[in-house]
């Protein structure tokens, strides 16, 4: 009897045991998600350390500022225009897609430059589009650079500053997405994370002025 009275506290014991471990169990995963939930709990990390997307943002902190004035990244004409909505014809891939942002033709090793004053955000390369930096500017604006040379200009790193008109690469062919384009550079500019027509920012490159006056005077 009494064996069996030692049986049934033992296992009077182990289920309460069990009952409170569960409780703590519980009441930890309740903690960590109302932690969660709580604004202002960032914990910092960063989980696109890898840097393998344009998007990634946060150097300038809460960039709120109004737009500045954009310059054309590189000389030439647009030869694919920005269509976020309607598919275009994609040569390389023989089909019809989304296009978001601009191609400008240009001679390959053609200088290109940042589009306004910012801080490099990211420098990588992708499997479809090639060579890419990417520019943080004011007014949550985004600038990135597509189908460079695979060498970009030295001190364009993660982090640096660059001033309106620096060099940061050179028109590439790396982009395996457009390779059956004619050499240019791949453009897209982003507002507040979207990708918005760049040309609606651009302004056009000062060497077309003596060109329109020229033609005017014929």
């Amino acid at each position: 009897m009494e064996e069996n009275e030692n049986k049934k506290n033992a296992r009077a014991f182990y289920l309460t045991l069990a009952v409170i471990m569960a409780v703590v169990v519980l009441l930890i995963i309740s903690t960590t998600i109302a932690r969660r939930n709580l604004p202002g709990t960032d914990t910092g990390i960063d989980t696109n350390s890898g840097l393998t997307d344009d998007t990634q943002t946060g150097i300038n902190g809460d960039n709120t500022d109004t737009l500045p004035q954009f310059s054309m990244p590189v000389n030439g004409e647009i030869g694919i225009d920005f269509s976020d909505s309607i598919p275009v014809f994609s040569q390389t891939m023989n089909d019809y897609r989304t296009h978001e942002g601009i191609d400008i033709m240009a001679n390959l090793g053609t200088e290109v430059v940042a589009v306004a004053d910012g801080v490099v955000t990211n420098v990588w390369n992708d499997p479809f589009m090639g060579t890419c930096v990417s520019i943080e500017h004011t007014g949550n604006a985004i600038s990135v650079y597509k189908n460079l040379d695979p060498e970009v200009k030295d001190g364009i790193i993660i982090g640096a500053s660059v001033k309106s008109g620096d060099v940061i690469g050179a028109v590439g062919e790396s982009a395996m997405n457009e390779l059956a384009e004619e050499p240019h550079l791949h453009y897209e500019l982003k507002i507040n994370g979207k990708c918005v027509d760049p040309k609606e920012h651009l302004k056009a490159p000062s060497d077309q002025a003596p060109e329109n006056n020229t033609e005017n005077n014929q």
